[in-house]
């Protein structure tokens, strides 16, 4: 093989180490593994060409077949089983990824390499901006601003303002965080936030909503990765805030009257840990005036050239000194606060900042 398309040879007795696990399994299945022209190259014992029911999944690096995996058995159809054979072709395509580069020379492999991850992630990155919408809707009375910024080409972050499609159409309001960074905190980000975004619209409330999606991360992902979110649903004639928190910072209040910068607390744990939340609302009442800050832990885990961590202390200073303005200024304080305390650091994680504001009286 001496191309980028060209497909690699497997190594027959590395893949049946790989698959010998399935011969002795719980779930008495015959797994195979054939080249891109239909040959076997191993089994986990019986090759099972003559077993129903089957199931069948292709191999492809780069767009180019190079494979299929084919599973026989009276468990093909069972929801762990295909989540497993799933598992393993994903495997063996990075192994024969892995076979293919191995016979690049070193510079093209770089150069190839390169490249492909340079243009996944610009795509990535383009469409992860559609998915976390910067794009506040207009409500009569109120002044809504935010940041995103992740800290890698694409993030587990996420936010929304939406108005939801209920009674007086309350201000929905969603800021969440997924534990880790990269690709696959991205994927799950990707996932939770129609499943947030619905939930909260059909549930009783914000603490409903919640206990909704924890139950869809544990019963039907189980991953491993976690989410921490805050949920709300805002009255916008009363200005009656109802929240409910899994795991997330708590969002701080900023009074119109010049009172003290307070933190709304209240919460759980965050989602996918644990069956049951228990979490409950939290009601905040929003005067003429009155802002709210939500934000993710990027924000005070920021780390200046020296490693000193942005802190808490700083964030209500940030808030202090642009107290009585804008939505928007409020945001770009804290913004432009943690982006000159990090200097050309580079990013430790992501970094959203909403704010919420109630205009006063004109």
């Amino acid at each position: 093989m001496t191309g980028v398309g060209a497909a690699p040879a497997f190594d027959a007795q590395r893949v049946r180490a790989i698959l010998a696990p399935f011969a002795t399994g719980a779930a008495r299945l015959s797994v195979r593994l054939e080249d891109s022209r239909g040959e076997v190259v191993a089994t986990s014992g019986d090759d099972g060409r003559s077993a129903t029911p089957s199931l069948s999944r292709e191999l492809r690096v780069d767009g180019v077949l190079v494979g299929r995996v084919v599973a026989t058995g009276a468990d093909v159809g069972k929801p762990l089983v295909r989540a497993a054979i799933e598992a393993l072709a994903v495997s063996l395509e990075q192994l024969a990824d892995a076979e293919r580069r191995a016979a690049l020379t070193d510079r093209e492999a770089a150069a190839h390499a390169s490249s492909a991850i340079a243009a996944e992630l610009a795509l990535g990155r383009v469409q992860q901006r559609t998915i976390v919408s910067l794009i506040a809707p207009d409500v009569s009375g109120y002044d809504l601003a935010s940041h995103y910024e992740p800290a890698r080409e694409i993030g587990g972050d996420f936010f929304e303002l939406f108005r939801v499609r209920r009674r007086g159409h309350p201000l929905g309001i969603v800021i969440a965080d997924v534990a880790g960074k990269g690709i696959g905190a991205a994927l799950l980000m990707a996932f939770a936030r129609p499943v947030i975004h619905t939930a909260l619209t059909a549930a009783s409330g914000p603490a409903d909503a919640l206990e909704r999606v924890n139950r869809i991360l544990v019963g039907e992902l189980h991953t491993t990765l976690f989410i921490t979110a805050l949920a709300g649903r805002l009255d916008v004639r009363t200005g009656l805030l109802r929240l409910a928190n899994a795991g997330h910072e708590p969002p701080l209040l900023v009074p119109g009257d010049g009172g003290t910068i307070r933190s709304v607390e209240g919460g759980g744990p965050l989602l996918g840990a644990f069956p049951e939340l228990g979490v409950g609302d939290v009601e905040v009442q929003l005067e003429p005036g009155d802002q709210l800050v939500l934000y993710t832990d990027g924000v005070t885990d920021a780390r200046s050239a020296a490693g000193e961590r942005f802190g808490k202390t700083r964030l209500l200073e940030a808030l202090e000194g642009a107290r009585g303005a804008t939505a928007h200024h409020l945001v770009a304080a804290v913004r432009d606060g943690v982006e000159a305390f990090c200097g050309t650091s580079d990013p430790v994680d992501d970094v959203t900042i909403v704010a919420v504001g109630r205009k006063g009286a004109t």
